[in-house]
């Protein structure tokens, strides 16, 4: 099977991507180093498109994964205070263009990405060609799992937990992939919702705590969820 870290690959991807949107290649901070990037020029062209898209596969296009999403970077502050060991196994649930996955490798992880886009899982190959080693992308539809029998000690997720009707499609995923005693950690920006996941999933069984993380961009700090189904354990302080 082709690796997104074979350069013909990775070659094809981006052809791919360049037919279906248009992007701009950068350098962007990830794990503490300068990480050659591919964004989307126009997120919004994204949305408008799936707006006029009557067809019941406008869902797979997904246009939020475009974006780059500060959470993301919160989330890969978050994971440099870890001090992750060597080869930790870490799953990413709707992983986007792929920032905190790869973070996490770049960190020594062995990562899974996973996302149900098919534009989005183009994207995190192509962005993490240079960790092709300790990477794998994977569709996964949190609410079809069939097929998909891997657990996790630590379950990573950015900025997925703004829709709360999607709560009860995401909770019972985290549930199935996550190993005894593995924590999920979720970032986002302190929405209302985000106050509305943290009561829910309490209600849901979890142990669930939070800390915050400064961008120092002059913007809200991002707000990292640590979940757990046994008694909460700080990862990070």
């Amino acid at each position: 099977m082709q690796r997104q870290g074979d350069p013909r690959y990775a070659l094809k991807l981006l052809k791919r991507l360049e037919r279906m949107v248009e992007l701009e290649h950068v350098h962007t901070e990830i794990a503490g180093t300068s990480y050659p990037w591919a964004r989307v020029v126009n997120p919004d062209q994204l949305l408008e498109q799936t707006l006029r898209n009557d067809q019941p596969e406008s869902a797979s296009i997904d246009p939020f994964w475009a974006a780059t999403w500060r959470a993301a970077q919160g989330l890969d502050r978050f994971l440099g205070m870890l001090q992750l060991p060597t080869g930790t196994r870490i799953l990413e649930l709707g992983g986007g263009s792929g920032r905190a996955g790869i973070s996490a490798a770049l960190r020594g992880a062995s990562v899974c990405i996973t996302d149900a886009s098919r534009m989005a899982l183009i994207m995190c190959r192509f962005n993490s060609r240079f960790v092709a080693d300790r990477v794998t992308v994977r569709k996964l539809d949190w609410a079809n799992l069939a097929g998909f029998h891997e657990r996790f000690p630590i379950v990573l997720g950015s900025d997925i937990v703004y829709n709360p009707s999607l709560y009860p499609i995401l909770e019972p995923c985290m549930r199935q992939v996550l190993e005894p005693n593995g924590v999920v950690l979720l970032s986002e920006p302190q929405r209302h919702t985000g106050d509305r996941f943290e009561n829910w999933i309490r209600q849901a069984g979890w142990q669930c705590n939070s800390c915050l993380i400064d961008l120092k961009d002059g913007q809200r700090e991002i707000r990292i969820f640590q979940c757990t189904l046994n008694p909460w354990k700080e990862f990070a302080s």
